[in-house]
């Protein structure tokens, strides 16, 4: 496993302040407890002279731990490096976690870095993440877990300091950004017979659609109805903001083979062809979802191994043939940093590389994507996504792109979310946000939070797409806390409000002057399609359609006399 040297570099900008950690380097056994558990000193070390040992573990929880002194509201960088000692025939992982004791008596866990799978083949593998310290707090566990009972593992060299990540600066400087990867030059040259008054001319350039997919959850079903009142408001709120689109559920195999033998293709697919006729697409999710047994058909778990491997092939075969030319993308194994059941059942960690390979053998031009949480808006699984990515690029998977789901739970921090997002972009492939979300019931306070994450991730080069997870009330997993649109009224709520701004106003573009003025000239436009009209004396005398891309455009027009 590569360890990721370059993020010391990139936090080691972020972070200061003293060690808060006591005994960082386990050069005795002091200050760390070790309840139910064995600890003791090694010479098998990463620093120093001596790293502690960890067995005995009869629980996946069981790991070394110590309380620190934390503050609420203040973020930390936490690092570790571990190294497993023996493994048995599962995938491993394991986990640097903080568990928040709250005043109210409430336990909140966070996942501050996890590696993913790790092995004795893995050496010594380096965790590193951050946390934001809840309020309300009244102490903090640092503590290590995850691999299974009975497995045992070293850990050296760890570290908690504060990081400073305040920087007034960020709007301007997303902007700046913005401008620079998201919008070229139009370049307009005007013409006119002799004897025309160019003050009477007129040049309107009007953006139409966005190049950049800005997009939603959908829900199959309601897009399939005729019906009036609130769901042809839902339908019609689709078709006027977005243009890309995700099925939230239909194309998942429990949803669409319910019972053995009998597929249901047709909600998925009549919803898939009314979105392609108002110009969206559409990515696929999922083809199989392997976190965890609940994720997969519940006849499929009793069948014999050979008979789940044959119904995979099959669902996997049949599902990419028939939606073949229909969908842009497909997540193949959902949330695979966080449960491996087909690999562990299957006794075979490149299980995933292998439906991969598959799904490009049916299908392709389908652009084939990972997908996963905590890798943004927690982070603690950053560093176990860089490596996998890079390990399926490398392994011929014809991997397409990288999901980020960004599920925020708290106040998203600007700089955090791009220290995450550059990470990650040092596989290579493209990023896309697809399943974006904030939290708060205030709709003003959840509008600034919808805001900064937008802003983030649309001014980030690796970004190439964002897809929040639902904007209605009505049809969102987590209500109307997350909603840009309430109730079934289909009020569009302050968050939504700023969302359209920004999408439809902010990152849209639109000139219109008078040719008095210049009759050569340059918009610098967002990537888009683009309607320009001339007119003269108010009268519209020629109309064009274009197109600008990540190259500049040349704009020739001539206007005749006699108009």
């Amino acid at each position: 496993m590569r360890t990721p040297l370059l993020l010391v570099v990139i936090t080691a900008v972020l972070v200061g302040g003293q060690e808060i950690l006591k005994n960082p380097g386990f050069e005795t056994l002091s200050d760390w407890d070790c309840w139910s558990i064995h600890c003791e000193l090694t010479t098998d070390h990463h620093g120093g002279s001596h790293a502690l040992s960890v067995t005995e573990r009869k629980k996946y929880y069981q790991g070394p731990s110590q309380t620190v002194p934390t503050v609420e509201g203040r973020v930390y960088h936490v690092q570790a490096w571990v190294k497993m000692i023996n493994d048995n025939s599962n995938i491993q992982h394991i986990e640097l976690m903080v568990n928040h004791l709250l005043k109210n008596g409430h336990n909140n866990y966070d996942t501050v870095s996890a590696q993913v799978p790790i092995s004795t083949r893995s050496g010594w593998v380096f965790l590193s993440g951050e946390m934001v310290v809840p309020r309300g707090l009244k102490r903090s566990l640092l503590y290590f877990q995850g691999p299974e009972p009975g497995l045992g593992f070293l850990v050296d060299d760890a570290s908690m300091t504060e990081m400073h990540i305040d920087n007034n600066n960020w709007v301007a400087e997303a902007n700046a950004r913005i401008d620079k990867i998201r919008k070229s030059n139009i370049h307009v040259k005007v013409s006119t017979d002799n004897g025309m008054d160019p003050s009477s001319v007129t040049v309107e350039i009007t953006q139409k659609k966005h190049l950049f997919p800005f997009g939603t959850a959908v829900v199959a079903s309601s897009m399939g109805k005729d019906n009036s009142g609130s769901e042809q408001k839902y339908r019609q709120f689709i078709f006027d903001n977005y243009n890309w689109v995700v099925l939230e559920n239909s194309l998942k195999w429990p949803s669409m083979e319910r019972t053995r033998g009998h597929v249901d293709y047709a909600t998925s697919e009549t919803a898939i062809r009314r979105l392609k006729s108002h110009g969206i697409k559409v990515r696929g999710h999922n083809l199989i979802w392997g976190a965890s047994q609940q994720f997969t058909p519940s006849w499929l778990l009793p069948l014999p191994q050979n008979e789940i491997q044959a119904e995979v092939n099959k669902h996997i075969k049949n599902t990419v043939t028939h939606f073949k030319g229909l969908v842009e993308h497909w997540d193949v194994n959902n949330e695979l940093l966080h449960g491996q059941y087909y690999e562990n059942k299957f006794h075979d960690p490149d299980y995933t590389k292998k439906i991969f390979r598959l799904v490009h053998q049916y299908d392709p031009d389908v652009k084939l994507f990972l997908n996963d949480y905590n890798v943004v808006s927690g982070g603690g699984y950053t560093e176990a996504y860089l490596s996998q990515a890079k390990d399926f690029k490398a392994s011929n998977t014809y991997l397409g792109g990288m999901g980020v789901q960004c599920h925020f739970s708290s106040q998203p921090i600007p700089m955090l979310i791009k220290q995450k997002l550059d990470r990650l972009a040092e596989a290579g492939v493209p990023l896309w946000a697809t399943e974006l979300d904030v939290m708060s019931d205030d709709e003003h306070q959840r509008a600034d939070q919808y805001e900064t994450a937008y802003r983030m991730l649309f001014s980030h080069p690796a970004v190439e797409g964002i897809l929040t997870w639902g904007f209605w009330s009505q049809h969102h997993w987590r209500g109307e806390a997350a909603a840009l649109v309430s109730g079934p009224e289909f009020r569009v709520n302050a968050a939504g409000k700023r969302v359209l701004h920004l999408m439809n106003q902010e990152w849209r573009t639109n000139d219109s002057r008078p040719l008095s003025q210049s009759s050569s000239y340059t918009v610098r436009g967002f990537h888009g399609d683009y309607e320009v009209k001339v007119k003269v004396n108010g009268h519209t005398v020629q109309t064009k359609q274009i197109t600008l891309g990540k190259s500049d455009t040349n704009l020739n027009l001539h206007v005749q006399g006699g108009h």
